[in-house]
């Protein structure tokens, strides 16, 4: 098939074949003939005030994505100092100076108690108190979010249990975990296949097969109903595709291949922190293509090439040295540079109003935890426009002792998700201009 458009919004096309499903970006020729979308949303009451839409001004979907890290950080290189938008950034976190007006620090936000002294993780969408489980917040926003795209959401782990002694942090309205993509190929089948198993996957990336190959025809044919606009935005979503494959076909090479003994080696973490970066840039295909609104990745320590994460949450203090990391602040600036390179290109990937990506997306990042064991004062930082509306490029302290269940009740509201309460919040953060 050339085009194929969803049965529920004909904005909504994908090139496939009997072996591929390839989500297309919203393209200018669909966005004129379909016009602005109008999402539902999943609430039978009259809608509240000030909750928002799941489109921008102009028509454009808005995006969650939620980024939980285990265990706490090296607090003081972390956190800036001076409220407000006049701070400096912490050595830990400066890879953010490129989108500095682009993200907001918030401080002061506290979870309920955990369920394991070492668990960032788990209640960190859902705010659930110890080991009563409920609905994660990117559960609630897939409801509405999820309505026009291929996924209502992506949970997305890595093998093993995740960092701290926690477990993914999505739940549906059962308080049960959600199923979640924890290997690279079932990643793939999911964005790039047709319910394809993740070995039979494998298999064609180690014989470097692409997905595009089935559809190349029919993608050459589209390129007559589009315009120019159009066609370079498809070439270079293609060509984002093709990179992809090409670094997943020498991660599997290498998938079987033990690590080498020697500490500096592993230290350099040459294909732990590539791997990772490569969910980010699936990550990225995801949202550029429209197949999902809602993602949630829970950041694996162990592929930034730090080992034993436990040991160094318990020594989160110590100034900062340049080239003289610890292993705890090695870890904290690993996973901010992993986030800042993701943000950062969502912000050079240009939507049809002239926007950016990150310009309709929320990306939180954070953990349960502040440091060892304490919860109080979580890291926190959000980057993104969210659609429109915001107060970006602040650091702010007023939130001092709110459930971290406020940030949440907050994103939600902006998208669209016509929700009074969540979990234990007590309002939304009005500093960063929710309503």
């Amino acid at each position: 098939m050339i085009l194929s458009n969803s049965n529920k919004h004909n904005r909504r096309f994908f090139l496939k074949s009997s072996s591929a499903c390839i989500a297309l970006p919203i393209l200018q020729s669909m966005y004129n003939t379909a016009g602005a979308q109008s999402s539902g949303v999943v609430s039978a009451s009259k809608k509240l005030d000030g909750v928002g839409s799941p489109l921008s001004k102009s028509g454009i979907p808005k995006r969650l994505v939620f980024l939980p890290m285990g265990y706490g950080v090296n607090y003081p290189n972390w956190f800036p100092v001076k409220e407000g938008p006049n701070y400096e950034l912490p050595p830990l976190i400066d890879s953010f100076a490129p989108i500095k007006k682009d993200i907001s620090f918030v401080q002061g936000l506290k979870v309920n108690r955990l369920r394991s002294p070492h668990d960032g993780t788990s209640s960190f969408l859902n705010c659930a108190n110890n080991k009563d489980q409920s609905v994660s917040a990117d559960q609630l926003a897939a409801e509405v979010l999820g309505i026009d795209t291929r996924f209502d959401y992506l949970a997305l782990g890595s093998p093993g249990r995740a960092d701290g002694h926690g477990r993914l942090p999505s739940y549906d309205r059962d308080g049960k975990p959600v199923g979640s993509h924890r290997t690279i190929p079932s990643f793939y089948a999911a964005l790039f296949g047709r319910n394809t198993d993740p070995k039979i996957v494998k298999a064609q990336l180690l014989r470097k097969e692409s997905s595009l190959d089935a559809i190349l025809t029919d993608a050459k044919k589209l390129n007559s109903q589009i315009g120019q606009e159009d066609r370079d935005r498809i070439d270079e979503y293609f060509t984002s595709i093709r990179n992809i494959e090409k670094r997943l076909s020498k991660a599997q090479e290498w998938a079987d291949t033990p690590y080498p003994k020697s500490d500096a080696v592993a230290l350099n973490g040459v294909r732990g922190p590539k791997l990772m970066e490569l969910v980010f840039d699936m990550m990225i295909t995801a949202l550029q293509s429209d197949s999902t609104r809602v993602l949630a990745y829970s950041l694996p320590s162990q592929l930034v090439g730090v080992p034993n994460p436990h040991k160094m949450s318990h020594k989160a203090s110590g100034e900062y040295v340049p080239g003289q990391l610890d292993r705890h602040q090695a870890r904290d600036f690993a996973l901010a540079q992993q986030v800042s390179n993701f943000c950062i290109k969502l912000k050079a990937i240009k939507e049809k109003d002239g926007t950016s990506i990150l310009d309709n997306t929320l990306v939180a990042y954070g953990s349960c935890l502040r440091s060892g064991h304490r919860v109080g004062n979580g890291p926190m930082l959000v980057a993104g426009g969210g659609g429109g509306g915001l107060k970006q490029g602040n650091n702010i302290l007023s939130t001092k002792d709110q459930p971290l269940a406020n940030m949440w009740l907050s994103m939600l509201r902006h998208v669209g998700v016509n929700q009074e309460k969540f979990a234990n919040s007590t309002g939304v953060i009005k500093e960063m201009g929710f309503s």
